[in-house]
């Protein structure tokens, strides 16, 4: 006859959120943590200080800020711009916030778009303006591209970032302005 073996219960973990129904709040420090390299634990009354593990110093996965519109992750705290030049007066926008890639990149080209188009009306605006606009959206981008997809949007509320600037009706106007004043600095210079 065979002999059956039992093995002893296996021990039930502590509780890793904190208190349990009925009892006052008590954080066991015996609970597992699952931790990740190169981010430092956020203090909570569940910190494990490195002297507790033998592994040095633990660091635990950081919060990611998220976009205003989507709420995707990660976003980053951004201000892009748009210039009009109106004959005598000139229009300053600012439109700050946090934006993930795809929604940044979306609000970007419709920006920028409306400076290629709007921002020449003026004499100082053409000059001065209109180019510093366009070259400050330009290096708010580069950062917007070194974000990371922020994945599956869970809201529905994910701007389209549409065609790109350069393929924009609005881009033509741009180089229509950019050849006439070509056009009269040669004109110039040629007396």
């Amino acid at each position: 006859m065979r002999k059956s073996m039992s093995l002893p219960p296996l021990p039930l973990p502590d509780n890793p959120y904190g208190a349990v129904f009925g009892r006052a709040s008590q954080t066991p420090q015996s609970a597992p943590v699952q931790l990740l390299p190169g981010y430092p634990l956020h203090p909570g009354p569940s910190a494990i200080s490195s002297s507790e593990t033998s592994g040095g110093p633990q660091y635990a996965a950081p919060k990611q800020p998220a976009c205003q519109v989507c709420c995707g992750s990660p976003a980053a705290e951004v201000a892009l711009r748009y210039h009009q030049g109106l004959g005598l007066f000139m229009l300053f926008r600012k439109q700050k916030g946090r934006l993930c890639r795809i929604c940044g990149t979306a609000v970007f080209r419709e920006l920028t778009a409306r400076t290629l188009w709007q921002g020449w009306w003026q004499p100082l605006s053409a000059v001065l303006f209109n180019p510093i606009t366009i070259i400050l959206n330009l290096l708010v981008r580069l950062r917007i591209n070194d974000l990371h997809e922020p994945g599956y949007d869970l809201v529905g509320t994910r701007l389209d970032p549409g065609k790109p600037v350069l393929l924009r009706p609005a881009a033509f106007v741009a180089l229509l302005v950019a050849a006439f004043v070509l056009y009269i600095a040669g004109a110039l210079v040629m007396g």
